[in-house]
């Protein structure tokens, strides 16, 4: 007979069972959390113990090179080196100290410098080194950006406890030629090497290349393991950039921008070369300029503050002004296109006249009566070329202009390119039209201008500039196409208008700078620059476009901000462009065209 089961007996099995119950839960949850780890999250967990005796590290890839159409590297990628110290390591740091000051004091100085600079620099270098080979650490860093040969010094001296880290560095070997094109290279917030500006900024991603990785086996201290596992992956390096622009060329562009700003005490100015044929950049050049090694160090023989704040600008691109009179062969041309007029067409210039009550005068104040188209460009008259513009009317030339390329990118693949400022032609009054007709409210950056003035000389065809000629990396070479945006002018307007710009050159003030032996088809821009809502008198911007008549080698614009020597671009721009053109005849080998050029 089985005893009877109290409250008490009832109340103890109840705990033994509830203990019993919650020691089967926890274990379980134990073995389960025990399946997560090793079985299903294995492969977390192992790289979080790998983790605690391997390092991995990034290797950073080769920056594409930037070279010129004709082989020239302009910027380029080598390597110097992190010179660390393992102070536990090195035996007697003063004579280490003093080995590698020696070094580095004749690698700066080769046979220059007096006795007293080598010694107070070597003096700097041994406190700088001894003072960190002394410090009770493991590893301290000595010195950055040794080069490969004073590296080479040093390993000779098979110095214990001296290492290198190696890392890439931007180096541009034609100094600051091109500069502005280029751009250059610096940290990002994230401490990254990044392209700002030019090329580059534009095609960071394509030049920087995708890093590799290095993982080691290391011990407690985080040294590297001898004999541990070692995995590699190898960074692919950048694709690299052959430009268009010419090396002879550019170089004659930049020793002529600099002579000419300097000579005319201008603020800025530039010089943009082309093939109107292709849409080539053949130079883009500005001054004043920077150096991309130390891009805040700008020009530091130039010592004329307003030229301080452009010197980071790329004014070609970015750089918009009112061209002024360099925009009357668009308006021409677009009435010659409509079949508004022909060069013989005449219009009476008896004074200055008015639109929408504001005058229009001449730039002289000068009046000649009846006048041709052609002699309109010679004399650059702003009466006829109003007349023009309102035989045209606002809708047509707003579409022409528009069609040239005002008031739109380009699209060069350059960063900080401005657009210009065209506003709608149905927002124009009368007086818009007329200035409008001869460069006044009108904004354009001198690559608009010259990439317009190419559609008025090669046909008719408007082109979208090309700076990059291909990339190149380990698949091959990927060509840039010539890109042809748009019909905008007839071939027949196109002749005509070369036809005209011949006789404006020879007729015109430019004469007075002609070449002797050799046709200039242009017209030259003194565009007053606006100020307190009107135009300065005594600020200009001088601009000069045209080309080789004969040849068409190539098209050119030279502009000048704000010569002080003279405001006209007859007496700055001109002579400037003439000179620089003859520099060019000899690298284009171009015979003289055998033709007498007019002189009055």
């Amino acid at each position: 007979m089985y005893p009877k089961r109290t409250k008490k007996n009832l109340f103890a099995d109840w705990r033994t069972d509830t203990i019993v119950l919650g020691l089967t839960i926890f274990f379980l949850l134990i073995v389960l959390r025990l399946f997560q780890i090793q079985v299903l999250d294995h492969n977390k967990y192992l790289a979080l113990a790998q983790e605690q005796y391997q390092t991995s590290k990034e290797v950073p890839a080769k920056r594409g090179e930037i070279l010129t159409s004709d082989g020239y590297v302009l910027a380029g990628t080598r390597n110097h080196y992190l010179m660390f110290g393992e102070p536990k390591r090195v035996k007697d740091p003063y004579q280490v100290a003093s080995d590698l000051a020696d070094i580095f004091v004749e690698s700066r100085f080769l046979s220059d410098g007096s006795g007293e600079e080598k010694n107070s620099l070597k003096e700097k270098y041994f406190e700088e080194i001894y003072n960190a080979l002394v410090m009770d650490l493991i590893w301290v860093s000595l010195k950055k950006d040794v080069t490969p040969v004073e590296r080479e010094k040093i390993l000779a001296k098979e110095i214990q406890g001296i290492g290198f880290e190696e890392f890439p560095v931007r180096y541009y070997p034609e100094g600051n030629l091109a500069s502005h094109v280029l751009g250059f290279v610096a940290s990002d917030e994230k401490g990254e090497k990044t392209g700002y500006y030019g090329i580059e900024g534009s095609l960071n991603d394509d030049l920087k290349g995708k890093p590799g990785k290095l993982m080691e086996e290391t011990d407690a201290l985080g040294i590297p393991i001898l004999m541990g596992s070692y995995k590699k992956i190898d960074p692919s390096q950048g694709r690299n950039v052959v430009l268009t622009i010419n090396r002879a060329i550019q170089y004659i562009a930049e020793k002529k921008i600099k002579e000419g700003v300097e000579r005319y005490d201008a603020i800025s100015g530039s010089i943009i070369i082309m093939d109107p044929f292709t849409g080539d950049i053949l130079a883009m050049v500005n001054y004043p300029a920077y150096s991309p090694f130390d891009f805040s160090a700008g020009d530091e023989q130039d010592t004329d503050v307003r030229r301080k704040s452009v010197e980071r600008k790329n004014l070609a691109i970015s750089g918009i002004y009112e061209p002024g009179s360099v925009m009357k062969p668009f308006t021409i041309s677009t009435a010659i296109d409509l079949k508004l007029i022909t060069p013989d067409s005449t219009f009476n210039d008896g004074g200055p006249v008015w639109y929408s009550g504001h005058k229009i005068d001449n730039w002289d104040g000068k009046h000649y009566g009846v006048q041709t188209i052609i002699q309109l460009l010679q004399k650059s008259n702003n009466i006829g070329a109003s007349w023009v513009g309102h035989q045209i009317g606002k809708d047509g030339l707003y579409k022409y202009l528009t069609s040239y390329g005002m008031g739109s990118k380009t699209n060069i693949d350059l960063e900080g390119e401005e657009a210009g400022l065209l506003r709608d032609g149905k927002d124009w009054t009368d007086i818009d039209t007329a200035n409008i007709s001869f460069g006044q409210g009108v904004s354009a950056t001198p690559l608009q201008v010259l990439n317009g003035f190419n559609a008025v000389i090669n046909g008719g065809y408007l082109l979208q500039p090309r700076i990059i000629l291909k990339m190149v990396d380990d698949k091959g070479e990927t060509h840039i196409p010539v890109k042809n945006v748009r019909r905008v002018i007839s071939k027949g307007t196109s002749e005509t208008m070369i036809s005209m710009l011949e006789k404006a050159v020879e007729g015109g003030e430019s004469r007075y700078f002609n070449l002797k032996d050799y046709k200039i088809a242009g017209k030259t821009g003194t565009a007053q620059i606006p100020e307190g809502g009107s135009y300065s008198p005594d600020r200009t911007n001088a601009t000069f476009i045209g080309f080789m008549s004969a040849s068409k080698a190539f098209s050119m614009i030279i502009k000048l901000e704000e010569p002080r020597r003279s405001v006209y671009a007859a007496e700055t721009a001109v002579p400037l462009w003439m000179e620089t053109a003859k520099e060019l005849t000899k690298f284009f080998g171009l015979p003289p065209d055998k033709v007498s050029v007019a002189t009055e």
